[in-house]
């Protein structure tokens, strides 16, 4: 794939850096405000950055790997009782052959152009158990865009525990999150709190990826292609195993290997857009050449379905006016996900 005419969706680095978020929930501000520079500088240089001392225990991290093992080691005919298709909003199995690449926005792919994914998947979207913010008697706000709840989950004689295990990581996921877009505004030149408003009931989703080994040593089938992500930022939990690559100036794929003790954060369109595109959304692709099974949990953070984007006046002039015009974070995603999976026409 040749480079983007878009700089800010390349990395300028192939130097991928470790940040240590010890300081994420310090009392001083000065050591919040450092962090935040590091932060800063791994966004607008890289789009992508490893996390440590990030607060989610391994132990957790391990015990959802090994779910997720479970349920695509299920037979084909089961894992299809929780098939994609069956639902509206997106969520839950998706067969190998059942996701298209859609490129980017600089060079789309369409659905006859798009060859199979080598990966098959399982989504999940949010529901208020999974929001620690949320006391008895929450409830979801109106669902404009046919986004929120409605997850697919296995039963418990099929995947004993399945549930409550994915529940719990995203409960810890979400609070990371919030806590990270609050270092985020810091980076910005913006008040801690300044997204707060905009993350009350947050559209987050997950998934459960599994890259099967090639089936021809020698012959690459993408396990994802070439795209940016939508919402403002993600968490992903890797497995051992190496697949995870991102696209630099001079158009080369750089490998963002696993690292014990790590997850990888990086950025996506929605806060890309908030900051005229300072903060790179970086193109990047999954190839699984291993020869092994791998396994990835990625876990995307957005805004409030019913939050407009728009551009941080701080961040335009004269010559460089907004990227684009201001859009619903709801409207955005379903978008993209409709082009993403086959079966779904908007």
């Amino acid at each position: 794939m040749p480079p983007s005419n878009d700089h800010s969706q390349l990395a300028d680095s192939a130097a991928i850096p470790v940040i240590d978020l010890s300081s994420l929930r310090s009392s001083r501000l000065d050591e919040r405000q450092e962090l935040a520079q590091r932060i800063y500088d791994a966004c607008t240089q890289v789009g992508f950055f490893y996390i440590k001392n990030h607060g989610i225990p391994d132990a957790l991290i391990h015990e959802l790997h090994n779910a997720a093992a479970q349920f695509f080691s299920l037979p084909e005919e089961v894992k299809m009782k929780y098939y994609i298709g069956n639902s509206q909003k997106f969520r839950g199995y998706s067969p190998i052959g059942g996701e298209t690449s859609t490129g980017t926005e600089d060079d789309p792919i369409s659905r006859e152009e798009a060859g199979i994914m080598l990966s098959e998947a399982f989504d999940i979207g949010y529901e208020i158990a999974m929001d620690s913010t949320k006391g008895p008697g929450a409830s979801l706000p109106p669902d404009t865009y046919g986004l929120y709840g409605d997850n697919q989950w296995p039963d418990e004689q099929t995947l004993p525990g399945f549930t409550q295990k994915y529940v719990e990581y995203c409960v810890a996921a979400l609070d990371l999150c919030r806590q990270m877009m609050g270092v985020f505004a810091l980076a910005l030149g913006l008040q801690e709190n300044h997204f707060d408003s905009s993350m009350r009931t947050p559209g987050v989703t997950s998934r459960m990826m599994h890259y099967p080994a090639q089936p021809v040593p020698g012959q690459v089938q993408e396990g994802l292609g070439a795209h940016t992500d939508w919402e403002c930022f993600t968490i992903l939990s890797q497995s051992h195993v190496p697949g995870l690559e991102i696209l630099n100036h001079h158009g080369e794929w750089v490998l963002a290997p696993p690292i014990e003790g790590t997850l990888v954060v990086n950025i996506a369109d929605c806060l890309s857009t908030w900051t005229n595109k300072k903060f790179k959304s970086t193109i990047h692709r999954v190839n699984n050449l291993s020869g092994e099974e791998r396994y990835s949990i990625p876990f995307f953070f957005g805004v409030d379905y019913d939050a407009t984007i728009a551009v941080l006046e701080r961040y335009t002039t004269s010559d460089n006016p907004p990227c684009r015009t201001p859009f619903k974070a709801g409207e955005w995603v379903r978008e993209k996900l409709s082009k993403a999976y086959l079966g779904y026409e908007g």
